[in-house]
């Protein structure tokens, strides 16, 4: 155990210690600041802009047309005041300046105002808006909504007065969906999983990848054979893998713990710049009980990936080779992805979801999509987080064995019949 020791605290050091390592950490922890602190940077720079730009942005003009000039709902209900509630911007009403349709048509394209409407009773209406300025369609559907009111409402003044009021309560009916939230937001929930799959692959690749060209660059410097003289293989095995790990555990928490602040930071600035994306934070299965899963699964699965990669790294010579034996690892790591994002997309059964995500190549990919869809609770969590464990301690093992014949070997790879031979010799 003091072997193990010495080599984790060499390896953890002097994997952070590295130049690479803190610059990496620095650039992904300002990156993810940044990122999350848009919505304040936006808010800061809208706050510098003149009351005069902003209202210029939003000036709207319509012109009501002589059938809905005759009827007095109509000319009470697209009163300036009125209509900028339901639709936010700054109203014109073409009878001030004397407007025809074909000059309010002009005076949008000429960038007079930001978009227009021409009205005449009944349902229909001309919406006039540029097609390079996309922002002036996000108020067609609310004014469509309040078009569609005023025509129902000026269709039932039209109706006899003895079924006039029946037909209005008839009309007023809504829905009133009562919501059981269960497992948060589903489409929600996929995109926060399918960002969390794409985290999972490329940290667990990573370091893997790092284990690997860590053991390999030991055995092309000859250091390997000084470190065997004072501690066995297995040894340097487990502490190697534990100092990565926990290097990496490092510098993935810098960058979790920073996105984490950003976003709760500037979560009531995100609601304001972009109210998707606000809604998919809070409308899903985020939370702290989703982050410590996440961090655990990770750690876990790392370790799986880990030892096999400094077993496979012990039985080449050359760094240009520790690509070839890594092969089936990153495809083992592939698959898992790609089933994870089966899952969460539901194409896969539930049935065999549910069992692919106790194969410990697979579970921290596929429990993850499990939990974010509302399909693994807390006691299938813990019972994946147990198999992981025990298939870590399998998976190393194993790999002892193929690390302690590896690391002897020299200028070439290692047999199909070696590797039997340290297995099962």
């Amino acid at each position: 155990m003091k072997y193990i020791w010495e080599v984790f605290k060499f390896e953890y050091k002097g994997f952070v210690g590295a130049k690479s390592f803190r610059i990496v950490t620095i650039i992904f922890v300002c990156a993810l600041l940044i990122l999350t602190f848009i919505p304040e940077v936006v808010h800061q720079v809208s706050s510098l802009t003149s009351g005069a730009d902003k209202a210029e942005k939003t000036k709207a003009a319509f012109v009501l047309g002589e059938t809905a000039l005759e009827n007095e709902l109509y000319t009470a209900a697209f009163a300036p005041d009125l209509l900028s509630a339901a639709v936010p911007a700054k109203w014109t009403d073409g009878r001030e300046d004397g407007l025809t349709e074909e000059q309010l048509k002009e005076k949008v394209g000429a960038g007079d105002y930001l978009f227009a409407f021409y009205y005449n009773g009944g349902s229909e209406f001309k919406f006039y808006a540029p097609g390079n300025k996309i922002t002036a369609y996000t108020s067609l559907a609310p004014l469509s909504v309040y078009i569609t009111e005023v025509a129902r409402q000026a269709a039932i003044l039209e109706l006899p007065e003895t079924v006039r009021t029946d037909v209005a309560r008839v009309a007023a009916i809504e829905a009133e969906p009562v919501i059981v939230d269960i497992g948060g937001n589903a489409e929600n929930n996929f995109w926060i999983g399918y960002v969390l799959m794409f985290f999972l692959f490329y940290v667990i690749m990573g370091y893997s990848n790092a284990v690997s060209g860590a053991v390999v660059t030991e055995k092309t410097s000859k250091a390997m054979e000084l470190l065997i003289t004072v501690a066995k293989p297995v040894h340097l095995m487990v502490g190697k893998v534990l100092g990565i790990g926990f290097a990496s555990l490092t510098q993935v928490g810098a960058m979790v713990a920073a996105a984490g602040i950003g976003i709760a930071v500037n979560l009531p600035r995100w609601k304001d710049l972009s109210p998707d994306l606000f809604d998919m934070l809070t409308g899903s299965n985020v939370s702290g009980a989703l982050i410590g899963i996440l961090l655990v699964y990770f750690f876990l699965g790392f370790f799986v990936y880990a030892f096999l990669a400094a077993a496979m790294g012990s039985m080449v010579s050359k760094p240009e080779e520790a690509a070839s034996v890594m092969t089936m690892p990153m495809l083992m790591l592939v698959a898992g992805m790609a089933l994870g994002f089966l899952t969460l997309s539901g194409v896969m059964n539930k049935t065999l979801a549910a069992a692919l995500s106790y194969v410990p190549f697979f579970t921290p990919f596929c429990m993850i999509s499990r939990y974010t869809l509302g399909d693994a609770g807390t006691g299938s969590i813990v019972l994946g987080a147990i198999v992981l464990a025990a298939a870590v301690c399998v998976v190393a093992w194993i790999a002892a064995k193929i690390f302690r014949m590896g690391v002897m070997l020299y200028g070439v790879k290692a047999t199909p019949k070696q590797i039997r031979r340290a297995l099962f010799g």
